[in-house]
């Protein structure tokens, strides 16, 4: 009997689980991708100020203030704009349509946006309790996690941390050989050249900023990208072309498309 209660709580939980990833982001729910000015976030009486992935859902109201502009994105790729004053419930959002010459290219990389997001939010909800990556640790741009690196020059960006006036360090490892070059610099970016020595085509490096040059590596947070090799710039070069001219079609100017690709959709070049 007491081997049947565990069988049927167990599942339970499987089915909670299963019907909570159906509901959770539901279909007709968005994230917010891009914004301009101070647009803000009213949840359950709560107000907090709008960022890039925040879910927008029914019961979430956005507040947009003059000058405020705001792109969201729902799980098929689609991307939404919305350029008005006022305060929008989530049915006002439904009735926002999507931006036109919207192809499969670029639905492809917003839908990947929406996973990575999606990604994201199950990964902190399933680590509660676990001390994080605090202030100390500057967080890191680009290159993302799991990037792909078309280029002989790869730029590091990290965002600055306040009152920070020493050296921010770049501890670069080479996961085949395990070794980490440290690279000091009071600046927030850093490049790079693959000069086949400490950067090498088709091999695997993590990085991660620190705010001081012999850091707790146990509480490091590092984020790996592949350099890729000129013959798989070739076999992209169609791709990233579509790509290219999809988002361009959409607004985006050239600079953006190329952050887009790179911090977002995992592809530097």
């Amino acid at each position: 009997m007491e081997n049947l209660f565990k069988v049927m709580r167990f599942l339970s939980a499987i089915f909670a689980f299963v019907v909570f990833g159906f509901t959770a982001y539901g279909q007709n729910d968005f994230f917010i991708y891009q914004i301009k000015g101070e647009p803000y976030l009213e949840v359950n009486d709560s107000i907090k100020s709008a960022s890039k992935g925040s879910l927008l859902t029914n019961g979430t109201d956005l507040i947009m203030n003059r000058d405020d502009e705001v792109q969201f994105i729902n799980e098929q790729g689609d991307i939404f704009e919305l350029i008005s004053t006022g305060t929008f419930n989530h049915k006002d959002l439904m009735t926002v349509p999507a931006k036109e010459n919207n192809s499969s290219f670029s639905r492809k990389v917003f839908s990947f946006v929406w996973k990575e997001f999606t990604n994201n939010i199950a990964f902190y909800n399933n680590k509660s309790g676990v001390v994080y990556r605090g202030d100390e640790y500057p967080p890191m741009i680009i290159p993302s996690g799991n990037a792909s690196i078309l280029s002989d020059e790869i730029q590091f960006e990290w965002r600055p941390l306040k009152d920070k006036k020493k050296n921010y360090y770049l501890l670069l490892k080479d996961v085949t050989s395990g070794n980490i070059t440290t690279i000091g610099t009071p600046s927030t970016a850093l490049f790079l050249t693959v000069d086949n020595n400490l950067l090498k085509p088709g091999t695997t490096y993590e990085w991660t900023i620190t705010e001081t040059r012999l850091p707790n590596m146990e509480k490091l947070e590092f984020r790996s990208f592949d350099i890729l090799s000129p013959e798989d710039l070739r076999s992209k070069a169609s791709e990233i072309k579509n790509l290219n001219a999809s988002l361009f079609k959409l607004g985006f100017t050239r600079d953006e498309i190329r952050r887009i690709l790179c911090e977002d959709y995992k592809l530097c070049y």
